[in-house]
C-alpha cells in the first residue's frame, strides 16, 4: 500500500507517497528497525520568494500550491479507491 501524506511548513505544503510493505508494517508493529530502507517520494511546492514566511501571501505561490492539490487528490484517490467504501449523502 502507498500512503498518499500532506505535510505543512508553515503555510507551504509538502507532499509524500509512502510505500508501506507488509515487512515495515510488521518492523512498526514489534517496534523494530527496518531490515530495507523506505524509499518515499516527495515534492515541494516552490515559489520565487526566499522568504518561508511568503508562502500562500503571494498569489502566484497560491495558485501553484493550487495545482498540487488538486494534482496530489487525483494521485491520493488513485491509491485509496481499492479501500474507499461509496457512501451515500443526504437522504
Amino acid at each position: 500500500m502507498t500512503i498518499p501524506c500532506i505535510a505543512m511548513i508553515g503555510t507551504r505544503p509538502v507532499f509524500y507517497l509512502v510505500p508501506v510493505t507488509r515487512k515495515l508494517s510488521e518492523a512498526v508493529a514489534t517496534g523494530q528497525y527496518p531490515r530495507s530502507p523506505t524509499l518515499v517520494k516527495k515534492c515541494v511546492v516552490t515559489s520565487n520568494s526566499r522568504r518561508l514566511s511568503e508562502g500562500m501571501e503571494t498569489s502566484n505561490f497560491r495558485q501553484v500550491a493550487l495545482q498540487h492539490y488538486t494534482a496530489f487528490r487525483t494521485l491520493a484517490e488513485a491509491h485509496w479507491s481499492a479501500f474507499m467504501i461509496p457512501v451515500e449523502m443526504g437522504a
